[in-house]
């Protein structure tokens, strides 16, 4: 009797473990909560920092009244975050720099109230890596414009893992530089004018990504200046494998300060391009490599700039009539290996003088695709074609008496088929993610920077 009892008790145990262990791995023993948590830096308290997801720490300068604020939270990938002002009670703090940033939430919402208090520094920095679903709202009018109007503030934004149903107007707006990055995130729509009053952009980057759709110009100016510096890892404009459904009329319209800037567009599939969609003009380097293109719209790459020019390896699915006339040449433009395909009604239409380009890019190299359902038909459209066309048939000319001969003589004749032409395109490769390594403030003039305080957007990024 006693050794059945002892076999119920541990039976009952080992049903209240396992019933435990599911309840751990379903999450029933976490505290219930409809609300997300508001991110707040712990006051000091016990009781507050037993369970702050948060550390903050503000340092005062060496032989200076400025002080820098850097927060970092870590929410274990278990909570809905919202980030207002509580997260920031610095404004009296006297910053010159500061630097915040959110790691691995489920889901996270990014206030006007926090990015209006959060911006009160001259040099601000905000990231948010594995944040789940990221709700952004747009920026309110700042107070302090005037304040700082002899500084030469600076915004950096990161987004890395993250779905982000829009980037809203005047998300980052009233800075003299800014940058602004997104990687391996999806997202909805960038809505026009995200960009408001920002007079030159050091960096705007978007890798490994997928976005719906760019509305349109993404300055509310309706362009974009790019100025950059050597202390940030990237520089200009740079989108890298990432799949765009729709880029707007005008939607990057660039030009350059005062150094030679950068476009880079590689490896990304692109649906519809709309005219204007990159507009580029002055001392800048163009480099579209790699792309498969949907449609383009007429004039859907309008370049004019004194910096090399490479559009190579790119195939175009559809296009309108002077779909890449906008595309100016000079000395230093590479237009090689570009595949397009064309349509019975296109085709009809194309002569030897046919070509997608400005008249000062000369005729130069493409391969059409027609009617792509059928084995391929490669045509290119150089003066040499001829001479290739006639050599070859002077080659099979005499291949055929080859073989004749051979036939005749009781040899040994082989029969060879042509298949289809591959198009091979480029490999794909991301950047090193690295944030820049030294604050983007200058004092007025007369003053100085101390050497080695915070950069709100130093280190390295660590997925």
């Amino acid at each position: 009797m006693r050794n059945r009892q002892d076999q119920q008790c541990r039976g009952g145990v080992r049903g209240v473990a396992t019933l435990l262990l599911l309840m751990v791995v379903t999450g029933l023993l976490r505290p219930a909560s409809c609300d997300p948590i508001v991110a707040k830096c712990p006051s000091g308290g016990p009781l507050d920092n037993q369970d702050a997801f948060c550390k903050c720490i503000l340092k005062q300068l060496p032989r200076s009244r400025s002080n820098t604020v850097n927060i970092k939270c870590d929410f274990d990938n278990m909570e809905d975050v919202v980030l207002n002002k509580e997260l920031f009670p610095f404004r009296n703090a006297s910053l010159v720099s500061a630097y915040v940033r959110m790691v691995n939430a489920t889901s996270v919402h990014v206030t006007k109230e926090f990015l209006k208090e959060w911006l009160q520094a001259p040099s601000a920095a905000l990231d948010i890596w594995r944040g789940g679903n990221l709700t952004l709202e747009s920026t309110p009018p700042l107070d302090n414009l005037d304040k700082f109007s002899s500084f030469r503030t600076f915004a950096g934004i990161g987004i890395v893992s993250c779905y982000i149903p829009e980037i809203p107007p005047k998300f980052l707006r009233d800075r003299t530089r800014a940058g602004f990055r997104i990687k391996t995130s999806s997202v909805g729509t960038f809505r026009t004018g995200f960009l408001h009053n920002i007079k030159e952009m050091r960096y705007l980057v978007m890798e490994d990504s997928v976005v719906k759709s760019v509305e349109g110009s993404v300055a509310s100016e309706g362009y974009v200046i790019l100025s950059k510096r050597q202390v940030h890892t990237w520089s200009g404009v740079s989108l890298s494998n990432v799949t765009f459904q729709n880029i707007g009329a005008g939607a990057f319209n660039l030009t350059h300060h005062s150094d030679m800037e950068s476009l880079n567009v590689t490896n990304c599939r692109l649906g519809t391009v709309g005219t204007e969609a990159f507009t580029v003009v002055g001392d800048i380097e163009v480099n579209i490599t790699g792309n498969y293109v949907q449609k383009l719209e007429k004039e859907a790459f309008k370049v004019k700039v004194t910096g090399d020019v490479k559009f190579d390896e790119n195939v175009i699915e559809s296009w309108e009539p002077d779909a890449l006339e906008g595309l100016m040449c000079h000395n230093r433009t590479s237009l090689e290996r570009n595949t397009i395909h064309v349509s019975s009604a296109q085709d009809a239409a194309i002569n030897e003088s046919f070509t997608l380009f400005h008249n000062t890019c000369g005729n130069p190299q493409l391969f059409l695709i027609i009617n792509p359902t059928h084995p391929v038909k490669l045509r290119v459209n150089t003066t040499s074609t001829w001479v290739l066309t006639t050599l070859l048939v002077l080659v099979v000319a005499v291949g055929l008496g080859v073989v004749f001969n051979l036939k005749t003589k009781g040899g040994i004749t082989r029969y060879y088929t042509r298949g289809r032409l591959p198009i091979i395109l480029n490999g794909r490769k991301s950047s090193q993610e690295n944030l820049p390594n030294s604050a983007e403030v200058n004092l007025p003039t007369g003053g100085s920077t101390e050497e080695g305080h915070t950069n709100p957007m130093s280190g390295t990024w660590k997925l």
